[in-house]
């Protein structure tokens, strides 16, 4: 494939979105592993992006998790007026129904909801190899 129209592909791929920016900004905590995006959208076309981290996710260049406690992240400095619209406009998502994102301008405070939190599932928890579930157990030595 040529070198132009790989970088095509890549821009219909991969649309070009910004990420928003503001001095008043909160702090927010979320429970998958995996983090999320966290798009505002026109006509189906992301116009603008921030990433939340997740309980797996690592920092830029670095081995070290962020800052995890209780089983969620927090991902500092998010746009507060482009969090509340998020919140806004996806209201029904059930990361927001199941409480695995929340919000607040206090990190402290963060920490304290994830606190009330911890025991909301998200369906990525680990499998405990010890014990059955729906009848399927654990590999056994002369198996």
């Amino acid at each position: 494939m040529a070198e132009a129209q790989r970088k095509t592909l890549n821009k219909r791929n991969q649309p070009h979105v910004v990420k928003p920016e503001s001095r008043n900004t909160i702090s927010v905590g979320c429970k998958l592993p995996h983090g999320m995006h966290l798009d505002i959208s026109t006509l189906g076309e992301p116009i603008q992006r921030f990433t939340l981290k997740g309980i797996n996710s690592l920092s830029a260049g670095a081995i070290i998790r962020p800052a995890t406690r209780e089983g969620f992240a927090i991902t500092e400095h998010v746009p507060k007026e482009f969090f509340e619209e998020w919140m806004r406009t996806h209201s029904n998502h059930p990361a927001v129904k199941n409480n695995l994102i929340f919000a607040h301008k206090q990190v402290e405070s963060v920490r304290d909801m994830g606190e009330e939190f911890r025991e909301e599932l998200h369906g990525f928890e680990p499998i405990d190899p010890n014990v059955k579930v729906h009848g399927v157990e654990a590999r056994k030595e002369d198996d």
